[in-house]
């Protein structure tokens, strides 16, 4: 997930033959996450929640897409987890606990086959879709909703191309995919896979998963209000891009589990168009509770003195990176991409960000357990950069750095620039909207050469970097998670047989193995931080839960009285 996700140990979600035997309650145990690095996983709260209240929220662009088909954003996926449901979900909580998966829409984990192919759910009654469809949730359109993001071009598809048949129905677009059979009456909806794949069931625990009612458009439905209906506690109930979101409780639903919390707001308004400086101001004047960006670098200093309580400095599993497009000159040579590498000071960008980050020139995050090996390949060397260039025969080339609005990423594509003007190109800086940003950037008529990029973890393991970001065989004309278009056969294969082991020591070791060779042979990356998430809420607002999945967790909010 872009800006869209501390120490995280080695996945230990059982897995097929595993969940099949904990039986029709149990629930399966993904990483260990971290809360806040310094102010403890949740804000400071009085025992008891109050009921009610506005929460006044703020955001500084449009969220990419308040479709679930769609969004693969932070901003989009808060939202949308307080809205809408999935088959499974993970545990509504920070820390080690934020990291469980449990059942959702099903009534209990999966029934999982002896060849870890074929998981059965059975799906809970009584869940209803909000008005105008107004009806019971049905296996059906779970198995509609999947079918749907490979007929919308969305960036979730690769999580679910290893169901049987989902590569012929992305061709054809026709008969449905042949893996899923949902079963209306005996409310049950079965997946078989074509291959084993180690994480599947988290993938039934992300918004591209959330179900939709059969007949839901083939298109993006934010801004169509009868076709973004709510199966969770809130709903949308206005959304005007570049102005306001209005969030309103959902009367259709009827909490079934506590991992499916009823919440304690009346309403969620949000302000479209106010950026951190602008969020930082409001909060402290009373005006605002809650913004959806990080506090501003350069006001973090102040902030903390001034009200410490009000802080909070949340650990995420993140890389922030530069992509370059290995398909556009002079991105194309493995010795430019080598020379950014070394060229770049990773510490003068932490500091660009106001140091709310660590230096890495790795793809995994520290968080990811024995995945995760600490390489130096890239030791600071403008001269060995500049020989690089050189041998490339690109110096002279024009070449654009992108990125998107908001700040320091500005700031930081303007150092870029200028470190590749001191290699010998040509450079200018493209600043796009956040809010079209992700979109430009995922698609082939519009990638760029060069482009700020981050990505934060959907689930604790290396395929969810690695695998999404940088597998050949995922790249496609729209919605392509792979900007850098790295496509080495030979890595291919040996993410394929990584995805393919147990969970255990050694698929760690592969996802590990893989982030060394990325960063030598491919190196369509240039890492250089691991982000911290550092937020500034008003002093009212309670019951803030940093889930490292989900970001803050809406539904456990609550307002303190004045």
């Amino acid at each position: 997930m872009r800006i869209p996700r501390a120490l995280a140990l080695a996945l230990t979600v059982a897995l097929a033959a595993i969940a099949a035997a904990c039986g029709d309650s149990s629930t399966v145990t993904a990483p260990t996450t971290t809360g806040p690095t310094s102010t403890g996983s949740s804000a400071p709260a009085p025992s008891t929640p109050v009921e009610g209240g506005t929460l006044k929220a703020a955001i500084q662009e449009n969220p990419d897409h308040l479709d679930a088909g769609l969004s693969y954003t932070n901003q989009g996926w808060e939202i949308l987890l307080a809205t809408n449901n999935g088959l499974l979900t993970v545990k509504k909580e920070a820390g080690a606990a934020g990291g469980e998966l449990v059942p959702d829409l099903a009534t209990a984990m999966p029934t999982v086959s002896a060849d870890g192919l074929t998981y059965t759910f059975t799906l809970r009654a009584g869940v209803m879709f909000s008005a105008p469809v107004s009806r019971e949730v049905r296996p059906s359109d779970l198995k509609f909703s999947i079918e749907r993001l490979f007929r919308i071009d969305s960036p979730g598809v690769g999580f679910y191309s290893e169901i049987k048949g989902a590569d012929a129905y992305a061709s054809s677009k026709k008969n449905g995919i042949s893996g899923i059979l949902a079963d209306d009456t005996a409310r049950t909806i079965t997946f078989t896979l074509a291959h084993p794949d180690g994480t599947f069931l988290y993938y039934l625990s992300l918004a591209f998963a959330f179900a939709y009612p059969v007949g839901t458009p083939d298109r993006d439905v934010s801004t169509i209000d009868a076709a973004r209906v709510a199966t969770g506690p809130y709903m949308i109930s206005r959304y005007v891009p570049k102005q306001q979101i209005v969030i309103v409780r959902n009367p259709a639903f009827k909490a079934w589990t506590p991992d499916t919390p009823n919440g304690h707001l009346n309403e969620i308004d949000v302000q479209i168009g106010v950026d951190p400086e602008r969020a930082a101001d409001l909060t402290a004047a009373g005006q605002l509770d809650f913004s959806f960006e990080p506090v501003a670098p350069d006001r973090f200093t102040q902030l903390k003195g001034s009200f410490p309580d009000q802080v909070h400095e949340f650990a995420r599993n993140n890389t922030t990176f530069w992509a370059m497009n290995e398909r556009k000159a002079p991105f194309n040579r493995l010795a430019v991409r080598q020379a950014v590498n070394y060229a770049i000071d990773r510490h003068a960008l932490v500091k660009i960000f106001g140091g709310q980050g660590t230096v890495t020139e790795n793809v995994l995050p520290p968080g990811f357990g024995e995945a995760f090996k600490l390489h130096a390949l890239y030791p600071y060397d403008v001269a060995k950069a500049k020989a690089l260039v050189r041998s490339s025969g690109t110096v002279g080339m024009k070449v654009t750095v992108w990125s998107h609005t908001t700040e320091p990423a500005p700031k930081a594509a303007q150092y870029l620039a200028s470190v590749l003007a001191d290699l010998g190109y040509r450079t200018s800086v493209k600043v796009l909207d956040e809010s079209v940003y992700w979109d430009t950037i995922s698609s082939q008529k519009t990638d760029p050469q060069i482009m700020f990029n981050d990505f934060n973890q959907d689930f604790a393991d290396g395929q969810d970097f690695i695998d999404v970001e940088l597998n050949g065989e995922g790249i496609v004309d729209v919605g392509n998670n792979n900007t850098s278009n790295s496509n080495v056969p030979a890595l291919n294969r040996l993410i394929d047989a990584a995805k393919a082991l147990p969970v255990g020591p050694e698929r760690s070791a592969a996802w590990a193995a893989l982030d060394q060779r990325f960063m030598t042979d491919d190196v369509g990356w240039a890492p250089f931080m691991n982000r911290l998430f550092v937020k500034y809420n008003s002093a009212r607002l309670r019951g803030v839960v940093f889930n490292t999945s989900y970001y803050e967790l809406f539904t456990s909010m609550w307002l303190a009285p004045s």
